[in-house]
């Protein structure tokens, strides 16, 4: 049998351990641009340098060859469903199986100048680019900073700026919806509220229901409202479906994959997907995209891969990081974190140790 796993963020590197646990076999073949997998919920403390890059990524090669896969380091360019052929920059990869886990990539929203003209730390090679900017900007002596996006990245990246620069800094963190981390705020508004408390204590400026119109070199225009001068801009505002995704004629909701009950690719036998790049709704219940939902959706689909190759029934897959109710670790800076699941959460030091404990725990496979 051969596996073909494209993308080796959370979700693929669980689907290439789990296939390899349940098939000695298998002939895996594991594709991703990257050289390195990157731990992206920890990028936020780059900027702080509470960690390094070699702390949170990866080796690929090492891997594979750990668990006897093959490793292309290129990106795949197409998928040719028919043919059961994946093209890479310089390879066609044959398949029995496709697991299409490529994560997602930075939103602008199409607003203009956004990309120009801000630094985005989705990538690691994001986070240390605006890592040395922020530095020459304040030995420079400017000190506005505007983080657009009040959501999980936002929050955290704010907390690590505080962090190493304390009052050096003049912070803007920027919200068009009403509430800092929107997404709990139905299901736990208790959680936006402290927040919000707390980074105001922290001498944070919020501007919340501020949609961003446009942004130019050092100043930011809103729907309404006056204009944000600016030294330095970091955009935290949202993601997008990955370009591959785009050449893929397959069911998509609003640009991301549906799959079924069994993560397989709605009518499809032999594809599935999973992580940021689904769309999983299954019982009224949809995946958030987040690491713990992409790592269980990666072990379930090397199980059913497995299941579907000896001919046994699949297993349904189960929702349990919903945007219905999310749940997340979310530090704030001062070793300080929020642990939070529907109504339930805590904070404070434990809340943060447990949080570094989960972030650094799916690393271990890398030693």
């Amino acid at each position: 049998m051969k596996l073909v796993v494209i993308g080796c963020g959370f979700a693929g590197i669980e689907v290439v351990e789990g296939v390899r646990k349940g098939m000695k076999d298998a002939e895996i073949t594991m594709i991703d641009p990257r050289a390195r997998m990157q731990n992206q919920s920890l990028f936020p403390e780059i900027i702080s340098e509470k960690v390094t890059p070699d702390e949170i990524t990866g080796d690929l090669s090492s891997f594979a060859r750990k668990h006897d896969a093959k490793f292309i380091n290129e990106a795949a360019l197409s998928v040719d469903f028919k043919s059961k052929v994946v093209k890479t920059e310089r390879e066609e990869v044959p398949y029995d199986f496709l697991a299409i886990t490529v994560g997602a990539v930075q939103s602008y929203f199409g607003i203009p100048g956004a990309e120009e003209h801000s630094y985005s730390i989705n990538t690691l090679e994001g986070a240390l680019e605006a890592k040395e900017a922020l530095e020459r900007l304040v030995s420079s002596g400017k000190d506005r900073i505007a983080v657009v996006g009040a959501g999980l990245t936002g929050v955290e990246l704010v907390g690590e700026l505080v962090d190493k620069y304390g009052g050096k800094l003049k912070i803007t963190l920027i919200e068009a919806l009403s509430r800092v981390l929107p997404a709990f705020s139905e299901a736990n508004p208790k959680v936006c509220t402290y927040i919000e408390r707390v980074l105001r204590e922290k001498r944070v400026d919020i501007m919340l229901n501020a949609a961003v119109e446009r942004v130019e070199d050092d100043k930011i225009y809103f729907k309404g409202g006056e204009p944000l001068d600016y030294d330095m801009l970091f955009w935290t505002a949202g993601i997008r479906p990955a370009p591959l995704l785009e050449t893929l004629d397959v069911p998509k909701e609003r640009g991301w994959i549906k799959v079924d009950e069994n993560l397989r690719v709605e009518g499809m036998n032999d594809v599935f997907a999973g992580g940021d790049c689904a769309f999983t709704m299954i019982d009224g219940r949809c995946s958030g995209q987040n690491a713990e939902e992409a790592e269980r959706q990666g072990r379930m689909i090397a199980e059913n891969i497995v299941r579907s190759e000896k001919g046994e029934p699949l297993a349904k897959y189960r929702p349990k990081n919903t945007r219905e109710r999310p749940r997340a670790f979310i530090s704030y800076g001062g070793g300080k974190a929020i642990a939070t699941s529907g109504r339930f959460m805590i904070k404070g030091r434990v809340a943060y140790m447990l949080k570094k404990y989960v972030d650094l725990r799916f690393m271990k496979r890398f030693e």
